[in-house]
């Protein structure tokens, strides 16, 4: 004969059974994604270096999204360069085929970028690395010294092309990014794209004084303070460097003067 608190333990199991526990279900691993620099179709090789800006906003506005894994600028600078892919043009699929595998992408953002002022229009197609295949292309064009609305346009569009379908919480961090990183028109974006091109061959102080003007015309942009602050800090260091060299240069002149 069962005891009163054995008794009571069976009827309590009977009257509340263990809770099921639903499994967490496994997060779909992140989409690994490269944005390569936008190539130049204005006609002017001035503007060569707004391809490295637009390519490194949309790097920035897109890194809060959660199911993707951005490929960073520097990163993907060091490899294309030790490669000479610079030399290429983006825009053809084989090339992006050949640049995504080398970085290590499973989606590559390819486009280019054309002007009849004072409107603009950019390209861009997302190229599955594994087959090659173009999955997805866009276009977005409109007024250049409305560049904040062109942006925002592209990037709806390259979410859309990765087949991204983002929460109503997704969507907000994304436009709180953008709002963040805002810069309004073009030519704003040609100083930071400029300090950019300077910034990847070293000449940081030649960087800082390109970002000058981006910053006095932005100087509210997240994008430009961190890239700023970066390249400033840069800048210092090489100036520390050389002033250090200069020393050890004037002290071992003074170790192999031979005595008078």
């Amino acid at each position: 004969m069962l005891r009163p608190a054995l008794l009571l333990c069976a009827v309590a199991t009977i009257a509340f059974p263990a809770r099921w526990t639903e499994p967490v279900p496994t997060p779909a691993p992140k989409k690994t994604v490269a944005i390569l620099y936008f190539d130049n179709y204005t006609g002017s090789s001035e503007n060569d270096p707004l391809g490295k800006g637009i390519s490194s906003m949309m790097i920035s506005d897109l890194s809060v999204v959660e199911e993707i894994q951005l490929v960073e600028r520097e990163r993907m600078q060091d490899l294309i360069k030790e490669s000479e892919l610079q030399h290429t043009k983006y825009f053809d699929s084989t090339t992006a085929v050949r640049t995504g595998r080398m970085i290590g992408a499973q989606y590559v953002v390819v486009g280019s970028f054309a002007s009849v002022k004072p409107q603009m229009r950019i390209d861009t197609r997302v190229v599955r690395v594994e087959t090659g295949e173009v999955v997805k292309t866009a276009q977005v064009t409109g007024d250049q010294d409305k560049f904040f609305d062109l942006e925002q346009a592209l990037a709806s569009k390259l979410i859309d092309g990765l087949g991204l379908a983002l929460s109503p919480e997704e969507q907000n961090k994304v436009a709180a990014q953008q709002k963040a990183n805002r810069i309004d028109n073009v030519s704003t974006m040609a100083s930071y794209s400029q300090a950019l091109a300077l910034f990847d061959q070293k000449d940081y102080p030649g960087a800082v004084v390109k970002m000058g003007p981006a910053v006095a015309a932005s100087p509210n942009s997240m994008l430009l303070r961190v890239a700023y602050a970066d390249m400033k800090r840069r800048a210092g260091n090489t100036a520390a460097d050389m002033a250090k060299d200069k020393i050890k240069a004037g002290i071992g002149g003074l170790i192999r003067r031979p005595p008078r």
